[in-house]
């Protein structure tokens, strides 16, 4: 790596990142387990209409390898503050220590609408878990107002300091760095000092992630996606993407700027867990940030 500010910043992004699963995938721990350090975060992501149990197994199992989970619990599923208490007790006695709290994109169950109301409860404020991610939306969260979404990331922000709580941002998964940079400028500018995971995808196909992309409102970034493949029909078609461009973008911002609050980098694989898993590990050791094969 020599002296290069930039390929030791990726260095460092991939060094503490995060990677998720779904509670079907768990078959894939024995492999990743193989590749990631131990103590690597792992995120169970929420099967809401499954209920939590498959969560919990999940999280066991990932303990288990000497990996961290982090259990997403989507707060609007959750019909009222006793039913809140009775799933962060569960979530507590089975030895979760951290969380990703978001809404989810289901209508509301009963009183329980946003994450705010969850970390300002006694049921939260009685057990104290070791982390708590909240979202972050850069390219914007569909149908919220953009003001609305800045102004509640401050109030978590303003939380985490009068608390004592650790709590940090995961953005959605972008396609560029641009927009992301711009929303971390906008966020530090307003007072904000959370640290920050970026979302990235994994290595699965372009004309999935432009699946997703459409449907999370990844707008801007999509733009860079069809410009970097060529063609929506070349998009349709290529194999494998990698996020090399984006995460050197973000290295690049980080390198310049040691007040930046970008962390680490959190990866949504879609199912190519293992090729994602050991493409960052790869990186983190110090190899070269590549979109080839």
């Amino acid at each position: 790596m020599g002296n290069d500010p930039v390929a030791a910043a990726a260095q460092r992004l991939t060094g503490d990142a995060s990677i998720e699963v779904t509670p079907r995938e768990t078959a894939t721990l024995d492999e990743v387990a193989g590749v990631l350090p131990a103590g690597t975060s792992v995120f169970v992501t929420d099967l809401a209409p499954l209920g939590l149990e498959p969560s919990l197994d999940a999280a066991r199992r990932i303990a288990g390898h000497g990996l961290r989970p982090v259990v997403h619990l989507a707060v609007r599923s959750i019909p009222d503050l006793p039913a809140l208490d009775r799933t962060l007790g569960r979530l507590a006695d089975a030895g979760v220590a951290d969380l990703l709290l978001i809404a989810g994109s289901r209508a509301p169950a009963g009183a329980v609408e946003n994450t705010i109301q969850v970390l300002e409860s006694e049921a939260f404020r009685r057990r104290r878990f070791a982390s708590v991610g909240v979202a972050g939306h850069p390219e914007g969260n569909p149908g919220v107002d953009e003001g609305a979404v800045d102004h509640a990331l401050a109030r978590k922000d303003k939380i985490a300091r009068e608390e004592g709580l650790r709590l940090y941002v995961v953005t959605q998964f972008a396609f560029a760095a641009d927009p992301v940079l711009g929303w971390e400028r906008r966020m530090r500018d307003a007072g904000i000092t959370l640290p920050v995971r970026v979302g990235l995808p994994g290595l699965t196909s372009p004309a999935r992630l432009l699946k997703f992309g459409l449907s999370c409102g990844v707008g801007p970034s999509l733009a860079v996606l069809r410009k970097q493949t060529g063609s929506v029909l070349k998009l349709a078609t290529t194999r494998t993407y990698r996020p090399a461009e984006t995460l050197l973008g973000l290295a690049r911002a980080v390198a310049a700027d040691p007040e930046n609050l970008i962390s680490g980098v959190h990866f949504f694989p879609f199912g190519a867990v293992v090729p994602t898993a050991r493409w960052a590990r790869a990186i983190a050791e110090g190899g070269p940030v590549t979109d080839g094969e």
